[in-house]
């Protein structure tokens, strides 16, 4: 059965204000302009305004909106104007107190109508669109939040996934406890949501992009008579690669004195960093390192040492990357 929804409200007006109240600014004359107002609503199907005739007391008037679903009454009552609206704007021309407000579902007219026509394409609709709307928004929410927790300090990122799981609690329980939630508000939570990881996803990416440089390779050179082809760099340098979570090198070999070490972070999208201990006892017998930076980056680490067996690791991954460094 086609079934509508329909907002009806009573108002008396005594009957020395019934001739203001038909004035085209009084009362019953906003109300006939508003049924063309109303009718360009979302699920409208028609306004009917009757009043009683008795010309001596006090005349009721009685206004039904009828619609199509239960959610365009709800959207229609929570935007003003709205005939409970008009008619309390009006409380001069009404007898006080006497405005009543019910809502209730009845029988709709028989035969299909255009706004039938419109729920089962809508329904349609929702099962195509739904779920192609739902992957799109996690994927934003994924990409927005990835970017974010990348170009945050470790530090930050507890504070914000709480943050985060508040509000998520926040807007669950907000739903949860109002049944009827106007359409706004459901696409209000979703802009707000949408605009503030698109903001802070895009200031993620530019951040990264201004501190995260990579260094193009540079063309090799020819080597000199009597170098060896594919050697160690020239000079008291030394070259470690940072791949799949591991150096590609645990021991290294320099000349006391000036030592320059190149490391290149070559995990994309995994921050590492490169630090020399004068010991394996741990962060209190460290000498320099790096700072710590997603990759692909190329960082270079100047230090002077003596003779002697140093240690290495990624201050990020100390458990998996790890080696000895020794000065000859």
């Amino acid at each position: 059965m086609n079934m509508e929804y329909v907002q009806t409200v009573l108002v008396q007006i005594p009957a020395a204000k019934l001739d203001a109240a038909l004035k085209p600014d009084g009362l019953l004359g906003e109300l006939e302009t508003h049924r063309s107002i109303a009718s360009t609503r979302s699920g409208f199907r028609g306004m009917r305004v009757t009043r009683s005739a008795n010309p001596e007391g006090d005349a009721l008037v009685v206004v039904e909106t009828r619609w199509a679903s239960n959610n365009e009454l709800a959207d229609y009552s929570t935007q003003e104007p709205n005939v409970a609206s008009i008619a309390a704007a009006h409380r001069d021309e009404v007898v006080p107190n006497s405005l009543q407000v019910h809502r209730m579902q009845a029988p709709g007219a028989g035969g299909a109508s255009s706004a039938d026509a419109a729920r089962v394409y809508d329904r349609l609709a929702l099962a195509l669109f739904v779920p192609i709307g739902v992957l799109a928004f996690a994927l934003l929410v994924i990409y927005g939040l990835s970017r974010i927790y990348l170009a945050l300090p470790s530090s930050a990122a507890t504070p914000l996934a709480a943050g985060i799981a508040l509000g998520v609690l926040g807007i669950a329980a907000y739903f949860a406890t109002h049944p009827t939630v106007p359409r706004w508000q459901i696409v209000g939570v979703f802009v707000v949501v949408l605009g503030t990881l698109a903001i802070g996803g895009t200031a993620a990416a530019v951040y990264d992009e201004g501190h995260h440089t990579v260094k193009q390779p540079e063309a090799a050179a020819s080597p000199p008579a009597g170098a060896t082809p594919g050697g160690a760099p020239s000079g008291n340098a030394i070259q470690i690669t940072a791949k799949n979570i591991k150096f590609d090198k645990t021991t290294l070999t320099a000349a006391a004195g000036d030592v320059t070490i190149q490391f290149n972070n070559a995990d994309n999208a995994i921050p590492h960093n490169f630090a020399v201990y004068k010991s394996d006892s741990g962060p209190t017998d460290e000498i320099k390192h790096t700072d710590i930076a997603a990759g692909p980056v190329v960082q270079t680490l100047q230090l002077t040492l003596e003779k002697g067996t140093y240690f290495f690791d990624c201050q990020v991954h100390p458990a998996q990357m790890s080696g000895k460094l020794i000065v000859e």
